[in-house]
Protein backbone atom coordinates (compact mmCIF):
# COMPACT_ATOMS: atom_id res chain seq x y z
CA UNK A 1 0.00 0.00 0.00
CA UNK A 2 1.31 3.62 -0.67
CA UNK A 3 -0.72 5.32 1.68
CA UNK A 4 -1.40 8.06 -0.03
CA UNK A 5 -3.83 9.67 -1.70
CA UNK A 6 -5.60 12.20 -4.32
CA UNK A 7 -7.52 14.80 -3.25
CA UNK A 8 -9.82 16.89 -5.68
CA UNK A 9 -11.77 20.07 -4.66
CA UNK A 10 -14.34 21.11 -7.69
CA UNK A 11 -14.61 24.86 -7.74
CA UNK A 12 -16.40 27.10 -10.04
CA UNK A 13 -13.76 28.59 -11.66
CA UNK A 14 -10.68 25.99 -10.24
CA UNK A 15 -10.22 22.61 -9.46
CA UNK A 16 -7.53 22.62 -6.64
CA UNK A 17 -5.70 19.09 -6.63
CA UNK A 18 -3.27 17.63 -4.14
CA UNK A 19 -1.08 14.44 -3.06
CA UNK A 20 -2.15 13.74 0.51
CA UNK A 21 -0.94 11.09 2.99
CA UNK A 22 -3.46 9.58 5.53
CA UNK A 23 -2.63 12.12 8.11
CA UNK A 24 -3.70 15.17 5.49
CA UNK A 25 -0.37 15.97 5.30
CA UNK A 26 0.13 17.78 1.51
CA UNK A 27 3.10 15.97 -0.18
CA UNK A 28 1.87 18.13 -3.41
CA UNK A 29 -0.68 20.45 -4.70
CA UNK A 30 -2.03 22.94 -7.57
CA UNK A 31 -4.57 23.80 -9.68
CA UNK A 32 -6.64 23.32 -12.82
CA UNK A 33 -9.23 25.40 -14.19
CA UNK A 34 -12.63 24.29 -13.86
CA UNK A 35 -15.32 23.55 -16.83
CA UNK A 36 -18.85 24.07 -15.75
CA UNK A 37 -20.50 23.90 -18.98
CA UNK A 38 -20.68 19.95 -19.01
CA UNK A 39 -19.98 16.78 -17.52
CA UNK A 40 -17.73 15.67 -20.19
CA UNK A 41 -15.63 18.83 -19.90
CA UNK A 42 -15.55 18.51 -15.79
CA UNK A 43 -14.21 15.15 -16.12
CA UNK A 44 -12.07 16.48 -18.97
CA UNK A 45 -10.49 19.01 -16.66
CA UNK A 46 -9.09 16.64 -14.38
CA UNK A 47 -8.69 13.49 -16.51
CA UNK A 48 -4.93 14.45 -17.09
CA UNK A 49 -3.96 13.87 -13.24
CA UNK A 50 -4.69 10.38 -13.79
CA UNK A 51 -1.29 10.06 -16.03
CA UNK A 52 0.60 12.82 -14.08
CA UNK A 53 -0.15 10.66 -10.53
CA UNK A 54 -0.02 7.17 -12.04
CA UNK A 55 0.71 4.75 -9.64
CA UNK A 56 1.15 7.11 -6.90
CA UNK A 57 -1.87 6.97 -4.87
CA UNK A 58 -4.36 4.09 -3.25
CA UNK A 59 -7.82 6.15 -3.80
CA UNK A 60 -9.70 9.67 -4.62
CA UNK A 61 -11.24 11.97 -2.14
CA UNK A 62 -13.49 14.59 -3.83
CA UNK A 63 -14.61 17.77 -2.68
CA UNK A 64 -17.28 19.47 -4.93
CA UNK A 65 -20.77 21.47 -4.30
CA UNK A 66 -24.17 20.19 -4.34
CA UNK A 67 -26.58 17.90 -2.51
CA UNK A 68 -24.15 15.02 -2.69
CA UNK A 69 -25.21 11.30 -1.63
CA UNK A 70 -21.67 9.96 -0.49
CA UNK A 71 -22.73 6.66 0.02
CA UNK A 72 -23.73 5.82 -3.01
CA UNK A 73 -21.52 8.28 -4.76
CA UNK A 74 -24.69 9.99 -6.41
CA UNK A 75 -24.73 14.11 -7.17
CA UNK A 76 -28.17 14.73 -6.92
CA UNK A 77 -27.24 18.68 -7.80
CA UNK A 78 -23.83 20.34 -8.49
CA UNK A 79 -23.82 24.03 -7.27
CA UNK A 80 -22.36 26.03 -10.11
CA UNK A 81 -22.60 22.79 -12.45
CA UNK A 82 -26.29 22.98 -13.31
CA UNK A 83 -26.00 19.85 -15.09
CA UNK A 84 -25.36 17.75 -12.75
CA UNK A 85 -28.59 15.46 -12.17
CA UNK A 86 -28.61 12.68 -9.82
CA UNK A 87 -25.63 12.13 -11.50
CA UNK A 88 -23.23 8.95 -10.74
CA UNK A 89 -20.34 11.24 -10.32
CA UNK A 90 -18.01 8.57 -7.99
CA UNK A 91 -18.24 5.72 -10.97
CA UNK A 92 -17.85 8.42 -13.77
CA UNK A 93 -14.43 9.47 -12.01
CA UNK A 94 -13.92 5.65 -11.00
CA UNK A 95 -13.34 4.98 -14.54
CA UNK A 96 -10.84 7.47 -15.08
CA UNK A 97 -8.72 7.03 -12.23
CA UNK A 98 -9.12 3.32 -12.04
CA UNK A 99 -8.90 3.91 -8.12
CA UNK A 100 -11.79 3.57 -5.24
CA UNK A 101 -13.22 7.25 -5.17
CA UNK A 102 -15.37 9.18 -2.46
CA UNK A 103 -17.39 12.01 -3.45
CA UNK A 104 -18.37 14.66 -0.45
CA UNK A 105 -20.08 18.23 -0.02
CA UNK A 106 -17.64 21.04 -0.34
CA UNK A 107 -19.27 22.71 3.23
CA UNK A 108 -19.25 18.87 4.80
CA UNK A 109 -16.01 18.12 3.76
CA UNK A 110 -14.65 21.60 5.31
CA UNK A 111 -16.40 20.93 8.99
CA UNK A 112 -15.38 17.22 8.78
CA UNK A 113 -11.25 18.81 8.54
CA UNK A 114 -12.48 21.20 11.04
CA UNK A 115 -13.85 18.35 13.10
CA UNK A 116 -10.56 16.25 12.47
CA UNK A 117 -8.06 18.27 13.38
CA UNK A 118 -8.95 21.83 13.22
CA UNK A 119 -11.13 24.29 15.18
CA UNK A 120 -14.21 21.90 16.09
CA UNK A 121 -11.51 18.97 17.00
CA UNK A 122 -12.79 17.78 20.39
CA UNK A 123 -16.14 19.45 20.22
CA UNK A 124 -18.86 17.79 20.35
CA UNK A 125 -21.84 19.94 18.80
CA UNK A 126 -20.27 22.70 16.16
CA UNK A 127 -20.94 24.38 12.95
CA UNK A 128 -18.95 25.63 10.23
CA UNK A 129 -19.62 29.01 8.42
CA UNK A 130 -18.08 29.51 4.99
CA UNK A 131 -18.08 33.21 3.89
CA UNK A 132 -17.29 32.83 -0.48
CA UNK A 133 -20.02 34.13 -3.29
CA UNK A 134 -22.61 31.99 -0.74
CA UNK A 135 -22.82 30.82 2.33
CA UNK A 136 -21.61 27.24 2.82
CA UNK A 137 -20.55 25.13 5.95
CA UNK A 138 -21.64 22.10 7.63
CA UNK A 139 -22.98 20.75 11.36
CA UNK A 140 -21.54 18.48 13.01
CA UNK A 141 -23.77 16.88 16.06
CA UNK A 142 -23.13 14.41 18.01
CA UNK A 143 -19.31 14.76 16.69
CA UNK A 144 -20.27 13.31 13.43
CA UNK A 145 -20.75 15.65 9.89
CA UNK A 146 -24.65 15.80 9.83
CA UNK A 147 -25.58 14.78 5.97
CA UNK A 148 -29.18 15.21 6.25
CA UNK A 149 -31.95 13.18 5.10
CA UNK A 150 -31.67 15.16 1.23
CA UNK A 151 -28.24 15.87 2.06
CA UNK A 152 -28.80 19.20 2.11
CA UNK A 153 -27.28 19.97 6.13
CA UNK A 154 -25.78 23.50 6.83
CA UNK A 155 -26.82 24.77 3.27
CA UNK A 156 -27.05 27.96 5.29
CA UNK A 157 -27.30 30.12 2.13
CA UNK A 158 -31.23 29.73 2.61
CA UNK A 159 -31.50 30.15 5.78
CA UNK A 160 -34.45 32.83 5.87
CA UNK A 161 -33.34 36.54 6.45
CA UNK A 162 -36.99 37.75 5.78
CA UNK A 163 -40.09 35.82 5.97
CA UNK A 164 -42.62 37.87 4.46
CA UNK A 165 -40.47 37.58 0.99
CA UNK A 166 -39.38 34.40 1.70
CA UNK A 167 -43.19 33.15 2.04
CA UNK A 168 -43.73 34.75 -1.32
CA UNK A 169 -41.22 32.08 -2.98
CA UNK A 170 -38.17 32.55 -4.79
CA UNK A 171 -37.54 32.81 -8.06
CA UNK A 172 -33.71 31.77 -9.35
CA UNK A 173 -31.92 34.42 -10.66
CA UNK A 174 -34.43 36.75 -9.83
CA UNK A 175 -34.37 39.51 -7.32
CA UNK A 176 -35.11 37.07 -4.29
CA UNK A 177 -32.14 36.79 -2.38
CA UNK A 178 -32.73 39.44 -0.06
CA UNK A 179 -35.32 37.09 1.68
CA UNK A 180 -32.20 34.25 2.48
CA UNK A 181 -29.27 35.09 4.95
CA UNK A 182 -26.84 34.85 1.64
CA UNK A 183 -27.10 38.18 0.76
CA UNK A 184 -25.59 39.42 4.03
CA UNK A 185 -23.89 36.24 5.05
CA UNK A 186 -21.25 36.02 2.09
CA UNK A 187 -18.21 37.62 0.38
CA UNK A 188 -20.88 39.02 -1.76
CA UNK A 189 -22.97 40.27 0.67
CA UNK A 190 -19.93 42.41 2.49
CA UNK A 191 -19.35 44.02 -0.73
CA UNK A 192 -23.03 44.42 -1.42
CA UNK A 193 -22.92 46.46 1.80
CA UNK A 194 -20.16 48.80 1.46
CA UNK A 195 -21.25 49.70 -2.21
CA UNK A 196 -24.53 50.71 -0.68
CA UNK A 197 -22.80 52.67 1.82
CA UNK A 198 -21.25 54.32 -1.38
CA UNK A 199 -24.41 55.21 -2.48
CA UNK A 200 -24.88 52.47 -5.25
CA UNK A 201 -27.63 50.09 -5.48
CA UNK A 202 -25.65 47.04 -4.58
CA UNK A 203 -21.95 46.06 -5.18
CA UNK A 204 -19.71 48.49 -7.16
CA UNK A 205 -18.59 47.33 -10.79
CA UNK A 206 -15.05 45.58 -10.54
CA UNK A 207 -15.11 45.42 -6.45
CA UNK A 208 -13.49 42.43 -4.72
CA UNK A 209 -12.63 41.34 -1.27
CA UNK A 210 -8.89 42.82 -2.32
CA UNK A 211 -10.29 45.93 -3.10
CA UNK A 212 -12.75 46.24 0.01
CA UNK A 213 -10.04 45.71 2.90
CA UNK A 214 -7.94 48.22 1.13
CA UNK A 215 -10.72 50.59 1.87
CA UNK A 216 -10.93 49.06 5.38
CA UNK A 217 -7.19 49.29 6.08
CA UNK A 218 -7.35 52.92 4.45
CA UNK A 219 -9.63 54.00 7.32
CA UNK A 220 -12.58 54.63 5.11
CA UNK A 221 -15.62 55.18 7.05
CA UNK A 222 -18.33 53.02 4.29
CA UNK A 223 -16.35 49.79 4.54
CA UNK A 224 -16.22 50.24 8.42
CA UNK A 225 -19.85 50.84 8.30
CA UNK A 226 -20.26 47.94 6.02
CA UNK A 227 -18.49 45.65 7.93
CA UNK A 228 -20.12 46.49 11.11
CA UNK A 229 -23.86 45.64 9.21
CA UNK A 230 -22.56 42.52 8.06
CA UNK A 231 -21.47 41.54 11.58
CA UNK A 232 -24.97 42.77 12.97
CA UNK A 233 -26.58 40.65 10.29
CA UNK A 234 -23.89 37.33 10.74
CA UNK A 235 -24.90 37.63 14.58
CA UNK A 236 -28.73 37.61 13.82
CA UNK A 237 -28.70 34.76 11.39
CA UNK A 238 -26.03 32.86 14.23
CA UNK A 239 -28.66 33.76 16.76
CA UNK A 240 -31.57 32.14 14.70
CA UNK A 241 -29.30 29.06 14.06
CA UNK A 242 -28.39 28.42 17.71
CA UNK A 243 -32.04 28.79 18.59
CA UNK A 244 -32.07 24.85 16.83
CA UNK A 245 -28.81 22.89 17.30
CA UNK A 246 -27.74 24.73 20.37
CA UNK A 247 -24.23 24.19 19.50
CA UNK A 248 -20.95 24.74 21.35
CA UNK A 249 -18.68 26.47 18.34
CA UNK A 250 -19.10 27.97 15.40
CA UNK A 251 -16.25 28.30 13.39
CA UNK A 252 -15.91 30.60 10.74
CA UNK A 253 -13.89 30.20 7.08
CA UNK A 254 -13.82 30.91 3.67
CA UNK A 255 -11.82 33.39 1.66
CA UNK A 256 -12.52 36.60 3.09
CA UNK A 257 -12.56 35.18 6.99
CA UNK A 258 -8.71 35.22 6.68
CA UNK A 259 -8.54 38.67 7.88
CA UNK A 260 -9.28 38.44 11.46
CA UNK A 261 -11.03 41.21 11.53
CA UNK A 262 -13.62 39.83 10.19
CA UNK A 263 -13.96 37.01 12.80
CA UNK A 264 -13.75 39.13 15.59
CA UNK A 265 -16.25 41.37 14.12
CA UNK A 266 -18.73 38.47 14.21
CA UNK A 267 -17.63 37.50 17.42
CA UNK A 268 -18.32 40.95 19.00
CA UNK A 269 -21.74 41.01 17.38
CA UNK A 270 -22.99 37.62 18.42
CA UNK A 271 -21.66 39.22 21.94
CA UNK A 272 -24.17 41.86 21.71
CA UNK A 273 -26.86 40.42 20.02
CA UNK A 274 -26.85 37.93 23.27
CA UNK A 275 -26.74 40.38 25.42
CA UNK A 276 -29.60 42.18 23.80
CA UNK A 277 -31.66 39.26 24.75
CA UNK A 278 -30.80 38.48 27.92
CA UNK A 279 -34.21 35.57 28.17
CA UNK A 280 -32.90 33.59 25.23
CA UNK A 281 -33.63 29.92 25.81
CA UNK A 282 -30.07 28.40 24.79
CA UNK A 283 -26.42 29.49 25.51
CA UNK A 284 -23.87 31.91 23.20
CA UNK A 285 -21.99 29.82 21.43
CA UNK A 286 -18.33 30.32 20.95
CA UNK A 287 -16.88 32.24 17.49
CA UNK A 288 -13.56 31.15 16.21
CA UNK A 289 -11.84 31.18 12.89
CA UNK A 290 -11.32 27.41 11.16
CA UNK A 291 -7.52 26.37 11.09
CA UNK A 292 -7.05 25.39 7.27
CA UNK A 293 -8.58 28.36 5.33
CA UNK A 294 -8.37 27.18 1.35
CA UNK A 295 -7.20 23.64 2.20
CA UNK A 296 -10.12 22.64 4.30
CA UNK A 297 -12.41 21.07 1.28
CA UNK A 298 -8.90 18.88 0.65
CA UNK A 299 -8.45 17.60 3.96
CA UNK A 300 -11.91 16.80 4.80
CA UNK A 301 -12.10 14.93 1.57
CA UNK A 302 -9.61 12.73 2.47
CA UNK A 303 -11.41 12.75 5.89
CA UNK A 304 -14.66 11.23 4.49
CA UNK A 305 -13.02 9.12 2.00
CA UNK A 306 -10.86 7.14 4.87
CA UNK A 307 -13.62 6.53 7.10
CA UNK A 308 -15.77 4.93 4.21
CA UNK A 309 -12.67 3.24 3.29
CA UNK A 310 -12.64 2.10 7.03
CA UNK A 311 -15.79 1.15 7.10
CA UNK A 312 -16.04 -1.07 4.16
CA UNK A 313 -13.22 -3.13 5.70
CA UNK A 314 -15.60 -4.06 8.32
Amino acid sequence: MKNQYLALDYGGTFTKYAMMDREGRFLCEGKVPSACDSLEHMLACVAPLQEQFQGQYDGVAVSMPGRIDTARGVACTGGSFHFIRNTPIQHCLEKIFQAHVTVANDGKCAASAEAWSGALAGVEDGAVILLGTGTGGGLVLGGHVRMGCTFGAGEFSFLGADLGRLSEGLVKDGPYREAVWVDYMSATGLLRLYGRQKGAAGALPDMDGIGFFEAYDRGEPEAAAALDQFGRYAAAGIYSIQAVVDVQRFAIGGGISARPEVTAKIRDCVDCQFAAVPFSAFGKPEIVQCRYGNHANLIGALWFHLQRTASEKV
